[in-house]
């Protein structure tokens, strides 16, 4: 990621978090609107994960310089994702609702900072999916393993 894409980030991710939880509550606002399917997957109250989702956003940005520090992290944050109900498929609407939600906050958006959101999230998603998926090949040997030990 390029130091202007960075700088932009950083920028408009300060003025969208100012306001503790409000883009959180965007965010899930945004992501049960479009997949209301997905709500029963989240607690009905949402105040812990609200302050989850800012917190992890926030490190995220933070290390926009060097993303291989979170690739770990993001990885077993995928394996848990997997045991709440998430779906592969489920990423791409969620990269969506961010999106939105961070466009609606924003008073100075653009299409260029719209490109660099989902560059950011996409490099978030990606190690989540990878982990997710290295965790249910782990489960598929284990069933492979049982199955030819009976």
């Amino acid at each position: 990621m390029t130091p202007e894409r960075i700088a932009r980030l950083k920028s408009s991710f300060a003025q969208v978090s100012a306001e503790p939880r409000a883009l959180a509550a965007r965010f899930y606002q945004e992501l049960f609107t479009v997949a209301p399917a997905l709500r029963p997957l989240f607690p009905v109250d949402l105040t812990s994960l609200q302050g989850h989702f800012e917190a992890a956003l926030a490190l995220v940005v933070k290390n926009l310089e060097d993303m291989a520090v979170l690739q770990e992290s993001l990885r077993d944050l995928g394996v848990q994702h997997v045991h709440w109900g998430a779906k592969p498929q489920d990423y791409f609407v969620v990269r969506e609702a961010i999106v939105r939600a961070i466009r609606s906050a924003s008073t100075s958006w653009s299409e260029e900072l719209e490109s660099d959101w989902r560059r950011a999230i996409t490099a978030i998603a990606v190690p989540m999916l990878q982990g997710a998926a290295v965790h249910t090949a782990i489960i598929a040997e284990e069933m492979a393993a049982e199955e030819h030990a009976e």
